[in-house]
């Protein structure tokens, strides 16, 4: 974004500035030599007359109405500049994806995930194991037990 705080000590904003006051005074003082004419200086001044109540009754009624109107217009605007934009593009070029990723990850605690599901895994893995070395020290007894003429159903 562009840094506006010195726009205010250029010289050419107060040349700007300047020009836009002499003109709307010429502006101001020649409607006024215009009310005066005769053929249009009636209908001009009950146009600035119904133009004042109106503003007097904006104004009294408070400024929701004006506010919620220009919001209204701010919200067309922004969809409309959002309809114009590569958000792609844009993010690509003013973010700095690699650094956001190495953040991300960085945030992330790898190692107790790693230990949380090896720890899971390890513990069923061992229960097999251990399961299977019972029924294989089952199988063994049942095969000595009939080599040695031993009954089962006495243990």
């Amino acid at each position: 974004m562009t840094d506006l705080s010195g726009i205010a000590k250029h010289p050419l904003t107060n040349v700007a500035v300047g020009t836009a006051i002499t003109a709307l005074g010429v502006a101001a003082e020649t409607y006024r030599v215009c009310e005066r004419l005769p053929f249009v200086g009636a209908r001009l001044a009950d146009a600035r007359s119904a133009l004042e109540r109106r503003g007097e009754e904006v104004v009294a009624n408070g400024l929701e109405p004006l506010k919620a109107t220009i919001a209204a217009v701010a919200v067309e605007l922004v969809e409309l500049v959002l309809d114009e934009l590569d958000i792609n593009a844009l993010v690509r070029k003013r973010v700095d994806l690699i650094g956001l990723a190495d953040e991300v990850v960085a945030g992330i605690d790898l190692p107790a995930i790693i230990r949380e599901s090896t720890s899971t895994v390890t513990a069923d893995v061992m229960s097999d194991v251990r399961s299977g070395g019972e029924r294989a020290d089952d199988a063994v007894a049942g095969i000595v037990d009939r080599i040695l003429g031993r009954d089962r159903g006495s243990r």
